[in-house]
């Protein structure tokens, strides 16, 4: 046997399951980073002065989009438009209720007894909701959902709103601030 000639035969390299490799993958990533941001809508939001980094948020936190045009924006749906409802907020109520129906249903959601004055009890939700509202939104539409959150039958008690550190359309961003 003439190992010089076994050595010196041209050996081919399969690429093609590298390849499958490779473009499973990058399936695998862009499914997830798109069911990360699936609440999100692309907006741009106002400016903060003093901000608070959000950096443990709270995966059970429903997150509500404000749009330009007034529109209310949940989990991909619009629950609440201006043009169709003119005043009529109803259907931010029933939004409202509807997440909490659900979050509790699913347990995503806690409920915690408060005593109000006047000795009212309420069971409110213990986890936050997150407002994300259009820079130019007329605020009077984030004020209604805060209000409808405040009522007892909803009774979402920790609201967040989603402000930016940096300014989308300008490219102005905050002065750093010194730690005291």
């Amino acid at each position: 046997m003439n190992i010089r000639k076994m050595v010196q035969t041209p050996v081919e390299m399969d690429m093609t399951p590298m390849i499958d490799c490779v473009f499973l993958l990058m399936i695998f990533f862009v499914l997830v980073i798109d069911l990360s941001q699936k609440n999100l809508e692309d907006l741009v939001l106002p400016r903060a002065v003093f901000q608070q980094a959000d950096d443990q948020p709270s995966e059970n936190r429903p997150i509500i989009n404000v749009l330009q045009n007034g529109a209310v924006v949940y989990n991909r749906l619009v629950a609440y438009d201006p043009a169709v409802h003119q005043q009529n907020y109803a259907p931010i109520k029933e939004l409202l209720l509807s997440i909490r129906k659900t979050g509790l249903a699913d347990d995503r959601l806690h409920l915690k007894a408060e005593t109000l004055p006047g000795g009212t009890i309420v069971q409110r939700i213990d986890e936050p909701i997150l407002i994300r509202a259009d820079k130019w939104t007329e605020w009077h539409l984030v004020g209604e959902i805060m209000r409808q959150c405040s009522q007892p039958d909803i009774a979402f008690w920790k609201v967040e709103l989603a402000l930016s550190e940096k300014d989308k359309e300008t490219g102005e961003k905050n002065p750093e601030r010194s730690p005291k």
